[in-house]
């Protein structure tokens, strides 16, 4: 009977610490503290941990190279700086274990952009690839290039369904959505109206977007308040302040009774700020931790963020690639990221606890 390889980062999940603590206890090299060292000496005790395999591996000199593909980060508030974050602390702490990481930006103006990336990673070679599949029809036709080299590859943030990608890591998006709905109905009364907002830059792929707002609507129909509560979609294609301004200018004089706002991605701050400049007292739910987010909670103009742990999705990535060329170990087809609620209150804890 196969017994399954314990790994580097089952010790340090069962001692509750890093990976690279763990290496430097194994190798003797740099400073642990004595009770960190115990806990991790107690951990390869009980699950019967044979360093000689990973030295072994290390000895022949091999390198596994990670390639990222991702949405350019075209500011300094961009989303996407969170998961490219994650998968280089990661990536550092793996380096003395082999682990290589060649980063692609890919512009979301222009599905060229992508396919040009896609065609250097191929030629690349790489041993796996962490992807963000944003453009569906392209992402679909370099995967099936991966697949035909057997190079592993793993989604991150959005899902294709029925791909033969390792891994999706990324947040449950209809449950987001729902949590959405069910933090909506806290805060407004039953008689207020609800607009869904999707700001779509470019020519992004807008199917994640859909998959949102059904769980927010979900929500209000599995409690019975379809017909109190009227919900209206609108979708922005553009995140230039300007336009977006003049889209729900004109979308609030349509519908004068929106009281609540839910933004299916990280740009409620634009909304946010709408609402202020107007000194209107609708609500705004949206997702993520970037900094124009985080000040307008500060200013009272965001009701509540969920977090999708984008910098954790980045980690997880790169850690699933690592347990499977190191130890063969398959993970989970689905491995679906904590969603935590932010509020005004409880934020810069948030922020000091998640770095």
């Amino acid at each position: 009977m196969d017994k399954k390889k314990t790994t580097i980062q089952d010790i340090a999940n069962y001692a509750n610490v890093s990976a690279g603590t763990v290496d430097r206890v194994i190798h003797n090299r740099g400073k642990v503290s004595p009770a960190k060292k115990k806990k991790i000496e107690e951990a390869i005790e009980r699950l019967n941990f044979n360093p000689n395999f990973l030295a072994r591996t290390l000895a022949l000199g091999k390198q596994f190279v990670i390639c990222t593909l991702f949405p350019k980060a075209t500011t300094s508030q961009s989303y996407w700086l969170l998961p490219k974050k994650g998968i280089g602390q990661i990536a550092t702490e793996y380096r003395d274990f082999g682990v290589a990481l060649d980063s692609f930006e890919y512009s979301l103006f222009d599905e060229s952009s992508f396919v040009e990336h896609t065609n250097t990673i191929l030629e690349r070679d790489p041993d796996g690839v962490v992807l963000a599949p944003l453009f569906e029809k392209e992402s679909i036709l370099f995967t099936k290039k991966l697949e035909e080299r057997n190079i592993p590859y793993i989604f991150i943030d959005a899902n294709i369904p029925d791909q033969k990608n390792l891994s999706y890591i990324g947040p449950d998006l209809k449950r987001s959505g729902y949590i959405a709905g069910k933090l909506m109905d806290s805060i407004l009364g039953l008689e207020d109206d609800m607009l869904v907002v999707s700001m779509v830059k470019g020519i992004e792929n807008s199917t994640n977007f859909g998959i949102i707002e059904e769980g927010f609507r979900s929500y209000f129909e599995l409690i019975g308040s379809k017909d109190k509560r009227k919900i209206t979609s609108l979708t922005i294609h553009s995140i230039n302040e300007e336009e977006v301004f003049r889209e729900l200018t004109k979308c609030y004089l349509k519908n004068p009774g929106i009281s609540g706002v839910f933004v299916t991605n990280s740009r409620a701050h634009i909304i946010s700020k709408f609402h202020r400049v107007h000194e209107l007292t609708t609500k705004v739910i949206g997702f993520d931790l970037i900094r124009k987010n985080i000040d307008e909670m500060h200013n009272g103009a965001i009701e509540f963020l969920i977090s999708q742990s984008p910098v954790f999705q980045g980690k997880k990535a790169v850690q699933t690639l690592f347990d499977f060329f190191m130890y063969n170990k398959t993970p989970m087809k689905v491995q679906y990221v904590p969603l935590d609620i932010i509020i005004k209150e409880n934020i810069d804890y948030y922020i000091n606890s998640h770095g």
